[in-house]
């Protein structure tokens, strides 16, 4: 028996490409915002460090060793402190970007693979989409204001 296979519709391989496409953007973009976050983490933590070792290479004193230990153990949980803060609060905005990304993806995925012939509003999967979206930003939005500090922490 010979295997015949239908052939795709044009509008749904074009609706594919378009929402690979979509995915592909945000993985770049978020990747891009996490590295500035790197980098602006390790320029504060080294902006952090540097000015309490430079006294000890002028003046030669080890007795000035052990409070400037303390000083830099010090600045270094701070720097953790916000470091987590930092982060906890990029994943909270990186997941509200990435379920607005998807739920715009999919929206247009649909709109292509029906050729808009379709009502979106009225499909259930766009619903179903639609609700678990709203679902998800709620969540991160309370977990983001949950995360902000509401003093900063001196340093």
């Amino acid at each position: 028996m010979k295997k015949t296979t239908a052939p795709t519709p044009q509008g749904i391989v074009g609706a594919n490409a378009a929402y690979y496409q979509r995915l592909a953007q945000l993985a770049q973009e978020s990747q891009q915002r996490w590295v500035e976050l790197g980098r602006r983490l390790a320029s504060d933590n080294a902006a952090q460090y540097l000015p309490t070792l430079g006294p000890l290479q002028q003046s030669g004193n080890w007795q000035d060793i052990a409070p400037a230990l303390g000083e830099i153990t010090r600045k270094q949980w701070q720097c953790h402190l916000e470091a987590t803060q930092a982060i906890t609060h990029a994943a909270l905005e990186e997941q509200a970007a990435l379920t607005a990304g998807l739920g715009e993806a999919m929206s247009g995925w649909f709109k292509h693979a029906t050729g808009a012939g379709m009502e979106i509003s009225a499909s259930p999967m766009t619903q179903m989409w639609s609700a678990m979206s709203n679902q998800m930003a709620a969540a991160c939005a309370a977990m983001r204001d949950a995360s902000s500090p509401g003093a900063s922490h001196e340093r």
